[in-house]
């Protein structure tokens, strides 16, 4: 790490990274608020999924936005993972819902019942509360998906499953229940998936993989 006044460099060799507050430049009179996700498709598009008035905004390399969509379609926006056909799956934990969409913003397919949570006991949003595992969804948390389109889905604030859905939208098999033991979990919240379609899952509370 290389400091001097102005910036922060991390990195070494030809991967040398330091941040850029002026990189996005919204439209007058534009907030954005919370942004909880980016991703990036195939075309260099930038995707930044947040919880203000333009849910998707979708800029240029260059940080120029050039469209957005979304608005009044998420109560609280909180994961995004963007597809190998550039289809993003976006994850609003208090609608208990998974959503796919095309970058053009259409609707392609969703996993839960909006507004609809799981039974598993748990008290209002406090994790440290939940009884038993109940199956999708109960504030959800994120989404990856595997090298043929499996979906892999982190269900942590108001259960503590992970979720296996076919590409099709099809429930495979749940994994999980409260608790710090192997096979357990206290806030399943991140999830990735390498080149070996091994899944590495974020157990936040137990702070652990």
């Amino acid at each position: 790490m290389t400091t001097d006044n102005r910036t922060v460099i991390v990195g070494e060799g030809a991967f040398q990274y330091q941040a850029d507050d002026q990189w996005l430049k919204l439209p007058a009179g534009w907030v954005i608020e919370e942004i909880i996700g980016v991703a990036v498709d195939s075309e260099d598009k930038v995707y930044l999924f947040n919880r203000g008035d333009h849910p998707v905004i979708v800029c240029d390399p260059d940080g120029n936005v050039v469209s957005s969509w979304g608005a009044g379609e998420f109560v609280r926006p909180h994961g995004i993972w963007i597809g190998p056909d550039d289809s993003l799956y976006l994850t609003d934990d208090e609608d208990h819902t998974i959503r796919k969409y095309s970058t053009g913003g259409k609707l392609l397919m969703t996993l839960g019942e909006s507004g609809v949570a799981s039974d598993t006991g748990v008290e209002g949003i406090d994790y440290r509360t939940i009884k038993q595992p109940g199956g999708p969804f109960n504030l959800p948390t994120n989404v990856a998906l595997s090298s043929n389109g499996t979906m892999f889905i982190t269900d942590g604030y108001g259960n503590a499953q992970v979720h296996k859905f076919s590409a099709e939208g099809q429930l495979i098999s749940s994994w999980g229940e409260p608790g710090s033991e192997p096979g357990q979990f206290n806030c399943p919240h991140g999830i990735g998936i390498d080149q070996n379609d091994r899944v590495f899952v974020a157990d936040r509370e137990n702070s652990r993989l």
